[in-house]
C-alpha cells in the first residue's frame, strides 16, 4: 500500500542535494571542467547514467546563454534522456570561476540541476533555489560551511525558516 514515491520536485532542496553530490573547495577553474566534475559526482551517486550527453546538454545551454545569475552564483541546468529523475549537485570552487555572469563577477557557488525531458518540476526547483539564495544570508553560510553535511543542514534550515 506504499504507492509511488513523491515526485522529486515536491522534495525539499535539502532532500534533493545528496551529500555525495556536494563538492567543496574543488580546484577546477574553468566552467567546462567544473561542469564535468559536477556531472561526475552525479554519475558516481547513481543519479545520472551517462555523463557524456548530460555534459553536452549543459555546455550547450551555457553556449546559448550563461547561467551565471550574478552575485557569485551560477545555476547550470539541462534536461537529458540519460537522467532518470531530477537531480541537484552543488559545487563551491576554491577560487571564483568565470561563468560569463551578468554582473561579470566570478562564481563561488554553483547549483546544477539536471532532469529528464518532461517538464515536471524543473522550473519549480530553479525557482526554489533562487528564492532561497535571495532570502537571507544563505550564500555567506554556504561559503563558510566545512562539510557536505553542513551544506545540506544549512539548506534544510533555510527552507524551514522560509516555510515558518
Amino acid at each position: 500500500m506504499g504507492g509511488d514515491p513523491p515526485p522529486a520536485w515536491s522534495m525539499s532542496l535539502g532532500e534533493l542535494i545528496q551529500e555525495d553530490c556536494v563538492l567543496l573547495d574543488i580546484p577546477e577553474a574553468e566552467k567546462g571542467d567544473l561542469i564535468r566534475s559536477m556531472v561526475g559526482a552525479l554519475v558516481r551517486a547513481g543519479r545520472v547514467s551517462d555523463a557524456g550527453p548530460v555534459v553536452h546538454a549543459l555546455l550547450e545551454r551555457e553556449r546559448v546563454m550563461s547561467t551565471g545569475i550574478g552575485g557569485g552564483v551560477a545555476i547550470p541546468h539541462a534536461q537529458c534522456p540519460s537522467v532518470p529523475a531530477l537531480a541537484v549537485a552543488l559545487a563551491r570552487p576554491s577560487a571564483g570561476v568565470d561563468f560569463d555572469s551578468l554582473d561579470e563577477k566570478p562564481v563561488r557557488l554553483v547549483f546544477m540541476i539536471v532532469g529528464p525531458e518532461e517538464r515536471g518540476g524543473f522550473i519549480r526547483v530553479l525557482a526554489r533555489i533562487s528564492r532561497l539564495l535571495y532570502s537571507g544570508d544563505l550564500q555567506g553560510r554556504l561559503l563558510e560551511a566545512k562539510t557536505p553535511g553542513e551544506i545540506q543542514r544549512i539548506i534544510c534550515e533555510e527552507e524551514e525558516r522560509l516555510r515558518g
